[in-house]
This record gives C-alpha cells, structure tokens and sequence, in this order.
C-alpha cells in the first residue's frame, strides 16, 4: 500500500502492516496549550513537508480512567489527534467509516489504547479512526467565566475533520458511524442532540452508556460539573481564565482527579453517577432541552454487558453483606427496594452477586428501558443488544462480563490468555454485526436481528445467537416503576446562580 497520503493540511506518511495502513498521531486541531486551555479547539495548522504520521499523539493529562494500556510516548495538553486504519487509500473506494469514542470516565483512556486498535475492523472493509480528546477540567470545566464543553467541542472538531479528509482514506464521508463506550456512548449521545454535530454522523452505536438519567440521580443536570468548577478554580487560587491558564499542566491535573468524584468515600457505593467531569447544557453546543427532545434522526444500536457492575465493585473492595445491600437497594430503588431485595433473595449465588444484579439494573438496563421507551414513542429506528459472553479467563477471576467486557471481542484484540476458541467466534460475530449497521444502517442483513419494536426483543451476543429482552432480569422492570411512578426529573440551568455543594450521598 502507498502510504502517503495528500490532505488539505498536507502530505503525511504512514506506515502499512498486514494490507492494512495505518496513520497515527495526525493533528485535527490547534494545540489547546497557554492562551488557547479553556477555549474551543482551533483549526490545525498546515505543513508543506510529508509529516510523518507513524506514532500516537499524546494522550491528555490523566490521573485514572483508561480502560486497556495507552501507547502514547506521554501525556501532554497538546493532545488533540487522531488515528486512521484502513486497507485502501483509494478515494474512490467509498468504505463505511467507524469513528470511535473511547470512554474512560471522562476523565482517562485515549485513542491509542491496544485493546481497541482498528486494524481488525478495518481488515473487515471499514475505515476506522480514533481520537483523543481534553479530559477531566480540561476539558469539562464549566464556568460563566470560561466556557464549558471543551472535550465534546474537540469531538466535533473530530467529526469535522473526517468529513473534510476521509475520502483520501478509502471512506465515504456520507457513511460514518459513531461509537462509543461507557463516557465514549454518553458523548454519542450527547452528540445526538447537539446542532453542531448535526450531519456529520448518519448513524451511532453507545455501548453501556448514553441511557436516560439514573432513577436515584435527584442532582440537577450539571450541578455537579458546576460545583466542582467552583471548587476546582478557588483550589488554584480563584482567578480568572488568565490566571488560570498560567498554572502548571501537573497543578491542573491533580486538582482535575481531586474534584472529580472518583475518590471513595467510606462505606459508600459509589456508581458513574458520582463522576464530576462531564458536558453541561450550555445553550449552544448542548442545547437546554438535551435530555428531552429527540435524537436525531439515524439509525442507532444500544446495549449493555450482563455484568457491568463488576467493573466497579471488584470482589473484596466492600463488605458485601446484608446491610449494604440493604443500604445499596434504598439508594439505587427507592420506593422499590424491598420488593428488589425479595427479588434478589429468590436467586442463587453469594451476595456479591447480588449487588452486582441491583447495580448493573440500576445503573445500566433501567436506563435503556427508558431509552427505549423515548425512542419508540419519536419512531426510532433502533436495535438493542447484551452481551453476554464469559471468556474462560473471566469465569476464573469471577469478572465475568463487567463493564467493558465486549470491546475486545468487538475489536479483535483478545489475547491468547483467557479466551478460547469459542471467544474468537463470538468476536467474529459482533465484528460482522458492527461492521454491517457501519454500512446498512442494520446490524444483520438478512433482517435476523428484529428491529426493536412493541415486543421489545433484543439480540443476546453469547455462544450462541439468542434474543432477550432488556427487563429479562425482573429487577430493572421494578427499579423501573419508581421512574414512571415518581415525579419526573427536574430540567437544568446553564449556571447556577449560587454555588452548590456537589456532595455525593450515595
């Protein structure tokens, strides 16, 4: 394969391994470093030389968060670049394009990371790109002094360039699939409301995310962005964006991980719900009926993994015992939690399977109900999945499908240590399902995945093909009365106008 390849910014060469070229480390904005932190991203600069585009950019500045290991050299502000595999640099060869945003909490992770390398997806006849994006305050501080929103601005800054370059990468810029993980889904569903992203994307995966709001999430939206974007400024010494954009990069970092939810509180369960650092309905880029009005109008595919809490309950972290649960079913089911603990008490397994039924319904399946609900009342075209495979090498160390389980098998990246033969069939599957919603619009040709309707069918990834349905485990349809039961969620402001304690009591 040539690997240079001619761009409006200029000649870049990359490098090619197995047909397949790959182009890493290309700027898709200006670096956000001095007077341009806390600003919205800035066309890239050009050059006249070929640039050589052979290694990752790096990765913003991180605490915690990323999901596999980063191949970036190192972190740094300047981190706004993005990543191409593809098998054809043929401008006329129109591939289906999978733009990939990776998750992390917003607050880690990058696109380099090895377990979601494109080169498989793109073996497959797809062309993928991956970026990162700023994290943490860098990216999610939201004050009426310095703007907000920075980290999704620089994913539509992403969108914008592939419309722009795409075509010299093999792929068709009237085909671009977005998809997402965790935080990766929550940006493509807030992209799915944005009027700046409006176009540039004509369908959307979410992985185990982008759901309605929790049930037991009482906080306006964004007020915990706003309360930590208070503290954060007045931690560095409460002054204006000048002065704050001289402060050291490390500085930034560590007062970004201090306010930003993560830290456990004692005999606390904490859920994503906590997380500080996140987009704000600002009235422009996020529009302040986000949460309610319609998506727009593209195909999309939603799902969940069968395990996701075991991501963020590990075995061992807390006493699972009676009195947890007790308190761990109050807080995620209100009204519903002695009818979900007598649930919980007809199944087999120790307790610590237990919190991981009523945490993974709370937190993810009851949450896309409502989704589904939403879409179908719009006349969505939609289609749900679970993923329900357990590797070998998670049924030993008792993960079994956690948050995140699916994207190697998605990517194509399993090793050979704790999967098997049957894991590399299930990876061959969803591969194929991915890649044909890239380019149909629906995730099986033959129409053997049924669109999501009133039956509420769901396809099941496991050994074999089966189909489900999302409230398969009784226990989201409970959590899920106390949503359609319960007063509705209040809508959010752009700026609070007195300062709020963002004191998470779950």
């Amino acid at each position: 394969m040539h690997t240079i390849v001619e761009t409006r910014q200029g000649p870049i060469q990359g490098c090619a391994e197995d047909g397949i070229g790959r182009f890493f480390g290309i700027p898709y904005a200006a670096p956000p470093v001095g007077a341009l932190r806390w600003r919205p991203p800035d066309p890239a600069p050009g050059w006249t030389r070929v640039r050589q585009a052979t290694e990752f950019g790096p990765i913003c500045p991180q605490t915690a968060g990323a999901v596999f290991t980063p191949r970036a050299s190192r972190q740094d502000e300047d981190c706004l670049y993005l990543n191409v595999w593809t098998a054809t640099v043929d401008p006329q060869a129109k591939q289906p394009v999978m733009v990939w945003i990776h998750g992390g909490g917003y607050l880690g992770g990058g696109g380099c990371e090895d377990g979601t390398d494109g080169s498989a997806l793109a073996g497959l006849g797809v062309t993928v790109v991956s970026f990162n994006y700023r994290l943490g305050a860098f990216g999610y501080l939201a004050h009426p002094d310095f703007g907000s929103n920075f980290g999704l601005q620089d994913q539509i800054a992403a969108l914008q360039w592939v419309q722009q370059h795409i075509t010299q990468f093999g792929g068709d810029p009237e085909r671009v699939t977005v998809f997402g993980q965790s935080a990766g889904a929550h940006s493509v569903r807030t992209l799915l409301s944005s009027p700046s992203a409006a176009g540039l994307f004509h369908r959307a995966i979410l992985q185990s995310g982008g759901g309605e709001r929790f049930t037991f999430d009482a906080k306006q939206p964004g007020e915990r962005t706003y309360a930590a974007s208070q503290a954060f400024i007045a931690h560095l010494g409460g002054g204006g964006p000048q002065q704050l954009r001289q402060i050291p990069t490390e500085m930034v970092k560590q007062a970004s991980h201090l306010f930003s939810g993560v830290i456990p509180k004692r005999g606390r369960v904490h859920t994503p719900a906590n997380l500080a650092w996140m987009p704000v309905t600002d009235g422009d880029i996020v529009p302040a009926d986000a949460g309610t009005r319609p998506p727009a109008p593209v195909p999309l595919l939603l799902g969940y993994t069968h395990n996701e809490a075991r991501y963020f309950i590990k075995p061992g972290m807390l006493p699972y015992n009676r009195l947890l649960l007790w308190v761990l079913t109050k807080a995620l089911a209100g009204p519903q939690a002695r009818a979900v603990r007598s649930e919980l008490a007809t199944s087999a397994g120790s307790l610590y399977d237990r919190f991981d039924r009523a945490y993974t319904a709370a937190v993810f399946a009851e949450p896309l109900l409502a989704t589904t609900e939403r879409l179908l009342s719009s006349g969505h075209e939609f289609y749900c999945y679970r993923f329900d495979r357990v590797s070998p090498g998670a049924e030993k160390s008792d993960v079994r499908v956690q948050h995140t389980a699916e994207l190697r098998y998605l990517f194509g990246t399993l090793t050979t240590d704790g999967y098997d033969d049957v894991d590399q069939q299930v990876s061959a599957r969803i591969q194929a399902h991915w890649v044909a919603f890239a380019r149909d619009g629906a995730p099986t040709a033959d129409r053997s995945w049924p669109r999501y309707d009133d039956l509420a069918r769901i396809a099941v990834i496991a050994d074999t093909p089966g189909q489900g349905r999302i409230d398969d485990d009784p226990i989201a349809a409970l959590i899920h009365l106390r949503r359609t039961r319960g007063p509705g969620v209040r809508s959010g402001r752009k700026f609070p106008s007195r300062p709020a304690s963002g004191r998470e009591k779950l």
